[in-house]
């Protein structure tokens, strides 16, 4: 929910996924939050106010249970397809704000329970530095996922970590 296109193309405001949240909940389905900053958000330095905001809006509401059971994803909307890379410190740096602002929202038990994935042009050759983030707690791939061996290259390397 709030994957970047379906915020920008078809307008999905954060009171509308805050109420899909919810509707997911009551369906018994876990959700992937979306979140992140465009280019222009980015440049002027407004990225982790912008995206907690996000964060703030989409979870207005929600009990801790359901925090602790959702998957957040971070998308720098402003890495994919332009060029422009962001690299492992920037995943650390928004997973960690998110991580705090969940803590400061409930509490420190569904932080950490909450998991976090990044997801911003992943690949199999930045994929190993992102997943080594103390904050990050996977990838959301998207690209990538369509080439067979470069996405199993990604999976060996989680699998790796899990089993470490």
């Amino acid at each position: 929910m709030g994957h970047s296109e379906r915020r920008t193309v078809h307008g999905e405001t954060d009171e509308m996924l805050n109420k899909k949240l919810k509707a997911a909940y009551r369906n018994n389905l876990v959700p992937v939050l979306c979140v992140g900053e465009g280019l222009v958000v980015r440049q002027a330095g407004r990225h982790v106010d912008h995206t907690l905001e996000q964060v703030r809006r989409d979870l207005e509401g929600l009990d801790a249970e359901q925090v602790s059971a959702l998957v957040i994803a971070y998308e720098p909307i402003w890495a994919i397809g332009t060029g422009e890379v962001a690299g492992p410190g920037d995943a650390q740096e928004m997973c960690a704000a998110i991580r705090s602002e969940i803590a400061d929202l409930y509490d420190g038990a569904v932080a950490a329970k909450t998991r976090l994935l990044y997801g911003g042009s992943v690949k199999a050759a930045n994929a190993a530095s992102i997943l080594k983030q103390r904050d990050v707690d996977g990838v959301l791939v998207g690209g990538a996922s369509l080439d067979v061996a470069e996405f199993a290259n990604i999976v060996r390397f989680e699998q790796h970590l899990v089993t470490d």
